[in-house]
């Protein structure tokens, strides 16, 4: 009986054995018929991001890295800048134009403004550089010309009819000629200087003030009704005229609550660089000059020298250069074939209001060598004009016209 138990637990033991063999063949894929598991894929994972930084209260998030910037590949159509909005921004500055452009003004009754600060706050230890905005490149559109200002087109119109080359604006002198101008009305003074004492008195400004100036009690005065009476002044005019004058600059200012409310300021002193290719006659044979009268309160008194009229025409002029003051003795005039009564002017022969008047208005003809007629009355419109001068060398005589 024993013997028989012994038999049957070795044929259970061994039956065991044999059906874990054949489990672990099972589980090793190695039983027949059985289809091979395909290994997976592995699996490719992006680079593990840094852990996040300590929150702290200054602590910024990281900023996205800028893209690269692209220039519009049409140029017709730029894209347009975007700027961020400053919080605060100072006040643009009117710029000072080239060429005379509407010369540059004053407003007195403003008060200037004072610019904003532009600081910034400064990064403070452990705060991220802030990165500045991105520029974003466009193509510029052509820059338009300037526009030529009334007063420098009519300068250069009055030069043309004298036959002379036009003239330029400096915009370098520009600013103190609208100093100078600042000064007249602020100070409410007609002077060729400026009081060392003034508030308004500048370097800029004095250097401009030996030129023509125009000051007036209207507000509303304009450089174009300057011109007017500096082509109606007979010590104004030849300095218009000059054949050296290259470069000019201009001033305006007004003042409201002044006894001078405009001034005007132009600059022909400085700009005498050019050659000095005389005689000059005004105006020149064959133009057509405007009907003007001659202007009243100016600086010498050119009526002074003249028997007293209503109303005289604005001069008509020739200069013979610098080395010839004194070289005209007589002058006529013929408007329409008729002779006309008529004015000279000369550096030997004016006779001013007092002797300070009389010495300032020889100087400035003999200057140029000038001598100018004022006819007794205006010209009259369309009308044929034949002037005559007499000099030591012979006579000079010319025809112009007036316009319609």
């Amino acid at each position: 009986m024993m013997g028989f138990r012994r038999a049957l637990w070795a044929i259970l033991g061994g039956a065991a054995l044999f059906a874990l063999g054949l489990s672990g063949i099972w589980l090793a894929g190695w039983w027949p018929g059985q289809r091979t598991a395909v290994p997976p894929a592995p699996r490719v994972e992006e680079p593990l991001a840094q852990p996040p930084a300590p929150s702290t209260p200054d602590a910024q998030p990281p900023l996205a890295p800028t893209p690269e910037v692209q220039v519009p590949a049409d140029p017709a159509v730029p894209e347009p800048p975007v700027s961020p909005a400053p919080a605060t921004a100072p006040e643009a500055e009117r710029p000072v134009p080239s060429d005379l452009a509407g010369v540059q003004q004053e407003m007195q009754d403003r008060t200037p403004t004072s610019p904003a600060s532009g600081e910034q706050q400064p990064v403070g230890p452990g705060r991220p550089t802030p990165t500045p905005p991105r520029p974003v490149v466009t193509t510029a559109p052509p820059a338009a010309a300037a526009p030529v200002s009334p007063l420098l087109a009519g300068l250069n119109r009055v030069r043309a009819r004298a036959g002379m080359p036009a003239v330029k604006a400096e915009a370098a002198w520009q600013g103190g000629c609208a100093g100078h101008a600042r000064y007249l009305v602020r100070e409410d003074r007609a002077e060729h200087r400026q009081d060392p004492a003034s508030p308004f008195r500048s370097a800029a400004g004095e250097a401009c003030a030996p030129g023509h100036y125009f000051v007036s009690s209207r507000a509303d005065a304009t450089p174009e009704r300057a011109l007017r009476y500096w082509v109606g002044g007979a010590f104004h005019l030849p300095q218009l005229l000059d054949p050296r004058l290259t470069r000019v600059a201009a001033g305006v200012a007004h003042d409201e609550g002044g006894g001078f409310r405009s001034a005007v300021v132009l600059d022909v002193r400085r700009g005498l660089t050019g050659a000095a290719r005389y005689p000059v006659r005004y105006p020149a044979p064959g133009q057509a000059a405007p009907t003007l009268t001659a202007v009243t309160g100016e600086w010498p008194d050119a009526l002074a020298g003249c028997p007293p009229r209503p109303v005289r025409g604005a001069p008509i002029a020739l200069l013979l250069g610098p080395a010839r003051p004194q070289d005209v003795t007589a002058a006529s005039l013929s408007v329409n074939g008729r002779r006309a009564g008529a004015c000279l002017l000369t550096a030997s022969t004016f006779n001013g209001a007092n002797d300070s008047e009389t010495r300032v208005g020889r100087g400035v003809l003999a200057a140029q060598g000038g001598a100018l007629v004022l006819p007794d009355a205006p010209l009259p419109a369309g009308a044929d004009v034949e002037v005559r001068f007499v000099t030591a060398r012979g006579p000079v005589s010319w025809s112009f016209r007036t316009q319609p």
